[in-house]
């Protein structure tokens, strides 16, 4: 999960290291492939913000967020200091291409509120219910973030207001906009069953275990409490204490209680129900295999084979497994290093067979928007089919091998469209508002069964003129059959409970479906002429994702158990015997209490069908900025009046209709702090930080200053983004100026380089891309003390870089995957004061998982420079070493401009020192062993714990040399030119940075010397 702490040192960091010259960096991209043409329509406390296609959305967020709003406000007892700005999106897809935030929004985050503006941004995915359950779930975090935080991230970073856990912030978000489902119940169960759910509450269970804590803490002390611990963090330095001074206990024996109490309710839940296994064949084992997702079963139609999608080896792919042999399973789709591939739709999946069994269909997200491919299982062959709209989920292939069934989102909603494969054409099956989900066919291919939550509207006549989607009941589900060509729709099922994956029987004279009647997603048949619908399973973790061979003899489904989904498969569904099922205590706890989900509004009363709001934490990390004369610029600033209620004649018309207005770009500050980093060259370095914004992210200002006695001896930087359109731009002027004494020359050496430079960034897909960098350079070197300037370089120097970025991050580092890139920079002789140089670059590296947290990494960087003034490359050391040492006295190093300013560190090579070879051309080959060192240390004295330590063995193996033919890497059977470095490390977080200890060897094919001890910051290559 993103640790927003940890970015917002990496975003800080990345700015002003752009400042330093050729500097160049990898990382995958977020792509605009469309513009958005912007406008916002007003309500009492929030402006919402949309683009063409995308009002109808905006009018339902207006009245959920005033909705939620006024819950809040009684829950927390609070109202709100200032506007809050929300930011919609009518897909995933253009989701990530916002610039609001810099992350890009993987599949799963179904919504973000970041704390520099305190502004919410959500995609509307095709469900109502979950749209709302996500707009609710960020209006917590917005209001939790202007009540602790004054809705900016200026209190946090000086330390004024207690940081609060991830589970507290995401616990209290889905508390208080779902309350409770049976999904959430579902996880709560498996985790107090498998005696996980206190352990997992900092991790993977801070969603369903913090909502449950709240749950009970509301349940024992009211409600009311739950504001109150609020009030006393907003009072308080430490989390911890104002837990106990709301609630009178120790947090650590509120989690002890509520486990407890959690046993109570669930153990009994046990009795007489089956866990899947003993219910039906498990074929696969997410313990085994290291996988916590084996979803989306797709049965062959004569059930010997099963796609499906699985994060085995630590990626989303699909699968093929023979029914037989199911350790016989083949990977045919490799996602998220693919641009093809880049998500497979694990929140909305659905693959669906040839009649013939030789092709596979399925969507995925492919560049700009989704598509629909047809895969040919035994040529590995791919065809890919796009259309214009929003989104594409949940394919299915009718019998007769003509048409494609699927999901298409547009506009706000979800409709099932059909894609005739003879004729190319794609057909709307059902068009209306209503969101439509889980198409399946019927045998004769006439007819089909999808999932909606339209109720009784069964055709675009009946909805009334003046409907609005947020007064109707869009949390109920049932199922429905459509006419494939009439396009009738008939409702088959009519209850208060949800009804999804539907699928037909052999002779379409039954249905097979899912239904939580009890509390738990359980297995029902119901006959399509009599109207008759009976459980056949009793699970203990309930049944999703039907699928069904075409002679009806095997069912295929997910379940979750121990922390993870596998799959499952039943003979001859339709011949099991009617059970009885007894409701669990969650369900007769809602009937004792007429339904804990309608407390005192209706809003309560609504519940998600699954996890699409998992967000991105909000709430940054830093280290202490409360001696910076910044501090107290928040304080200051929040004593503003801000006009946060408006008048309904300020935003409706007389009509009763809401203004639209167009979108301006307007600046205001995103933070002002005081910041750190850590020069290779110069050490330690500090400044003032200060960025400004426009609402939608697209336009940045940053700047940057450390200002000494005067400008010559300051760092002062300016630089504006360009963010809207495919290409990045950026302009940035900068001013840079280091000064030490000089013991050889008795003198005081002052390095300066002002000047402007203009940078443009390409990306061609999510792993590809191309930067331009024009820097105009006027550098010196002055000896302060003798008087005179002695050396001064103007250059106009450009630069290419072609970057590819398939690698995934775990921990310290990249941990699978690939990085290449190959740049060129050229600086030509336009004045007399210009150096002349062309210098090429190549640095590729890959990396290999080889089993859980364990991998190895490779990576060749090689270079080399020519021209009148070649650039220098300095081999040795390593990035950021804080406890550094040079071959030789440091002013040998640094007594020209083009020592300093036209030159490359070389790194890392442990084992040497900086400056251990120096040349015009240079290669490295290191190679890394990453392992799981310590998984947890807690010290006494300090009382200190750390979460992980990584171990690694390393060799680094090169050097830099400025004639090819004098250059001799062996001699007399020990190495000369050439340099050999060995050793092993550790790698450890602390304070919002990465430390790193290596100790490390140099070995000439003879003996080793002497250990050298390496302390540095930053990650690893």
């Amino acid at each position: 999960m993103f640790k927003p702490r940890k970015f917002l040192h990496i975003f800080v960091m990345s700015f002003f290291l752009s400042q330093h010259l050729f500097a160049q960096g990898f990382g995958q991209n977020k792509v605009q492939y469309r513009d958005f043409d912007w406008h916002f329509l007003q309500t009492e406390h929030f402006d919402i913000y949309f683009y063409p296609g995308g009002y109808d959305i905006a009018v339902f967020t207006a009245d959920v967020a005033e909705d939620a709003y006024k819950l809040l406000q009684r829950d927390f007892n609070y109202e709100l200091s200032k506007r809050v700005s929300i930011i919609l999106y009518k897909s995933h897809n253009d989701f990530q291409q916002t610039n609001v935030v810099i992350p890009y929004m993987r599949e799963g985050i179904g919504g973000v509120t970041e704390l520099f503006k305190n502004r919410v941004v959500v995609p509307f995915e095709g469900s109502y219910s979950s749209f709302r359950h996500v707009i609710h779930h960020e209006l917590v975090h917005a209001v939790m973030n202007d009540m602790l935080y004054g809705g900016s991230v200026q209190s946090l970073i000086s330390g004024q207001i207690a940081q609060v856990p991830t589970w507290f912030s995401e616990g209290l978000a889905e508390y208080f906009s779902q309350r409770w489902n049976t999904r959430t119940d579902m996880m709560v169960r498996d985790a107090t069953i498998g005696g996980y759910l206190v352990g997992a509450l900092p991790t993977y269970g801070a969603y369903f275990g913090g909502n449950s804590l709240f749950r009970y803490i509301a349940e024992k002390y009211g409600n009311e409490k739950i504001g109150e611990i609020l009030h006393k963090i907003k009072g308080s330095f430490r989390f911890e204490s104002a837990f106990k001074s709301a609630l009178g206990i120790e947090l650590n024996d509120l989690a002890e209680n509520w486990q407890k109490q959690m046993r109570k309710e669930y153990w009994p839940d046990i009795a007489d129900r089956l866990e899947s296994k003993e219910f039906a064949r498990a074929i696969t084992d997410h313990h085994e295999s290291k996988s916590y997702l084996n979803i989306s079963p797709a049965l062959s139609p004569n059930g010997d084979k099963v796609a499906f999608l699985s994060n085995m080896g630590g990626k989303q792919g699909i699968f093929i497994m023979d029914i037989l042999d199911p350790e016989n399973i083949t990977k045919v789709i490799q996602g998220e290093t693919d641009v093809n591939f880049e998500e497979l739709h694990w929140l909305s999946p659905g693959m669906g067979w040839s009649p013939d069994a030789t092709h596979l269909t399925f969507s995925a997200k492919a560049g700009d928007q989704d598509a629909l491919y047809i895969y040919d299982v035994f040529n590995d062959e791919i065809e890919q089919h796009k259309f214009d709209i929003d989104g594409l989920f949940s394919a299915a292939w009718s019998p007769n091998g003509d048409d494609i069934a699927f999901v298409g989102n547009n506009n706000g909603a979800g409709d099932i469209y059909v894609f005739n494969l003879k004729s190319q054409k794609l057909e709307m099956i059902t068009n209306d508002i209503f969101s439509d989900t889980y198409p399946r066919w019927s045998n004769d291919g006439n007819k089909i069964a999808f999932v909606s939550e339209r109720g009784e509207y069964l055709t675009p006549e009946q909805v009334p003129e003046d409907f609005k989607m947020s007064n109707h009941n869009y949390e109920n589900t049932d199922i429905y059959i459509v006419d494939r060509y009439s396009k009738e729709i008939e409702r088959i099922t009519d209850t208060e409970f949800l009804e999804t994956d539907p699928v037909f029987s052999p002779n379409d004279s039954s249905l097979l479906y899912v239904s939580d009647v009890n509390g738990i997603s359980n297995i029902y048949v119901h006959n399509l002429e009599s109207g008759e619908f009976y459980p056949v399973s009793n699970l203990l973790s309930g049944a999703f994702q039907l699928s069904l061979d075409k002679k009806g003899h095997t069912l295929a489904f997910t379940s979750f158990n121990e922390i993870g989904f596998d799959l499952y498969t039943i003979k001859n569904p339709f011949d099991l015997p009617k059970v009885e099922l007894e409701n669990t205590v969650f369900y007769n706890k809602l009937e004792d209490e007429n339904s804990l989900l309608s407390t005192v509004d209706n809003l309560d009363q609504q519940e998600s069908q699954g996890d699409s709001a998992k967000t991105e934490v909000k709430i940054p990390q830093s280290t202490d900025y409360s001696n910076y004369v910044f501090a107290d610029l928040n304080r200051k600033t929040r004593k503003e009046k801000v006009k946060v209620k408006l008048k309904e004649d300020d935003y409706k018309r007389t009509d009763g209709n809401f203004k639209i207005r167009n979108y301006k770009v307007k600046f205001s500050a995103d933070i002002i702090q005081g910041q750190a980093q850590y020069s290779t060259l110069w050490g330690p370095e500090g400044f003032t930080q200060i960025a400004y914004s426009d609402v939608l992210g697209n336009h940045r200002i940053n700047l940057g200053t450390n200002l000494v006695f005067d400008l010559r001896n300051s760092f002062i930087s300016a630089q504006y983004w360009y963010l809207p359109e495919r290409i990045d731009y950026g302009v940035t002027a900068f001013h840079s100026a280091h000064s030490y004494y000089s013991g050889t020359s008795n003198s005081i050496i002052r390095f300066r380089n002002y000047g402007a430079a203009f940078i443009a960034s390409r990306p061609f897909n999510k792993f590809s891309r191309a930067d331009f960098q024009l820097y105009m350079m006027n550098a010196s070197l002055e000896y302060l003390v003798a008087g005179g300037r002695t050396d001064e370089v103007r250059s106009l120097v450009p630069s290419i870089q072609l970057i590819h970025d398939t690698s995934q991050w775990w921990g310290t580092g990249p941990n699978e995957g690939f990085r290449g890139s190959v740049s060129l920079t050229h600086s030509p002789l336009y004045t007399d004061k210009s150096l002349e140089f062309t210098t090429l670059k190549l640095d590729v590296r890959k990396y290999f998982k080889i089993h859980d947290y364990y991998s190895l990494a490779f990576r060749l960087n090689t270079g080399t420079s020519f021209g009148e003034n070649p650039q220098l490359f300095y081999f040795g050391g390593t990035e950021n070493w804080i406890n550094r040492d040079f071959n030789g006295n440091i002013d040998s190093r640094i007594n020209s401009v083009r020592d300093v300013y036209f030159s490359e560190f070389v790194t890392p090579v442990r084992g040497a020192r900086f400056y251990e070879k120096t040349g015009y051309n240079f290669a490295l080959v290191n190679s890394e062993v990453r392992f799981p060192l310590i998984t947890r240390l807690d010290l006494g004295l300090p009382p200190i714990s750390f979460g992980y330590i990584q171990g690694v063995l390393f060799s680094d193996v090169g050097s830099a040399w400025f004639s090819n033919n004098e250059f001799k890497g062996i001699e007399d059977g020990k190495v000369k030119d050439l340099f050999i470095g060995y050793g092993t490390g550790a790698r450890i977080g602390i304070f919002g940075f990465l430390l790193k200890y290596d100790l490390a060897w140099e070995y000439n094919l003879k003996k080793s010397s002497r250990a050298k001890h390496y302390f540095s910051i930053g990650v690893d290559i």
